[in-house]
């Protein structure tokens, strides 16, 4: 009896000063991180980190599960795209979210394990613009290439955000477009500007997810959208931190993908992919969650 107490006490003694040094090593951790500058250019993620305000957004709803996780809420200050590669080449750490990632990017800087996921970019247009002819598509219903919009309709204008990246696929597809079909506009809003001047009528297309699409068509009774997948591009978008690479930054980077393996499997993670997305989303989202599941 006394070896079976002996044994049992030995054991919770372990257990217990191994949750206290995890749990002590994941507090010097966190306040290490408090040297680390966070910047978004999204001001809906910014008042859901710092204020830790609901959600409105599948994205936002991920970054809230894995910061309560963490145990760490990063202090994060708004700056539009634009701006991202100057702070981030200075000496001092800098975290950037929401990010999708490039060759570009991944030769200069450090990528989380995607932090978010969703049914990626289509080309929309309203209706005010004639629908994209049969033969520029495939049998899919894929719009074939941009160039091939483009060089049918020259006079056309695809309007973009400056320095945003639209993942390699895309990114190479706009680059290989004549500057003449392409509007860029600035700003911090990533993609509800970029629905009000469709709108609006400042260029007859963009880059959107059918969520965001969803979100916003709300405020614009009597515009209907419509959209075409585009030939090549991959059906889930994942979204990441980036930092620029600093021993802090790359402690951050490490943390986040420790968290991350372990949030993938988890209900809230789920929930926050399908809660702000439509049912008729719901199996492909389930899809690139076991996508995660397998890194």
């Amino acid at each position: 009896m006394m070896t079976q107490r002996r044994i049992i006490n030995q054991t919770l003694t372990f257990w217990l000063c191994s949750w206290l040094f995890v749990s002590v090593k994941s507090l010097a951790e966190s306040e290490s991180f408090s040297q680390i500058k966070f910047i978004t250019h999204s001001p809906y993620l910014l008042e859901v980190i710092n204020k830790q305000e609901a959600p409105e957004s599948s994205m936002n709803a991920a970054y809230l599960a894995l910061f309560k996780q963490m145990n760490f809420f990063p202090r994060a200050e708004l700056t539009v795209t634009s701006r991202f590669e100057t702070i981030l080449q200075g000496k001092e750490p800098v975290c950037t979210f929401l990010m999708i990632k490039n060759p570009a990017r991944e030769a200069l800087y450090r990528f989380s394990l995607p932090t978010d996921f969703l049914l990626a970019h289509r080309l929309y247009q309203t209706t005010n613009t004639p629908a994209i002819p049969a033969e520029l598509l495939n049998p899919g219903g894929e719009l074939a290439s941009l160039q091939a919009l483009f060089n049918t309709f020259p006079q056309r204008k695809l309007m973009l955000l400056k320095d945003r990246s639209y993942g390699s696929f895309l990114d190479g597809e706009i680059a290989a477009l004549p500057e003449s079909a392409k509007y860029y506009r600035w700003g911090s809003h990533q993609f509800d500007s970029d629905i009000k001047m469709l709108v609006k009528g400042r260029g007859e297309y963009i880059l959107a997810y059918p969520y965001d699409i969803k979100r916003e068509s709300p405020k614009y009774p009597g515009v209907t959208f419509q959209s075409n997948a585009i030939a090549g591009n991959s059906a889930i978008r994942t979204g990441h931190i980036m930092c620029n690479d600093t021993p802090a930054s790359e402690r951050f980077i490490q943390r986040v993908n420790r968290e991350l393996r372990q949030l993938y499997f988890s209900a809230d993670f789920l929930d926050a992919h399908l809660r702000f997305n439509d049912p008729s989303a719901h199996e492909a989202l389930k899809q690139g969650l076991k996508v995660l599941q397998a890194l």
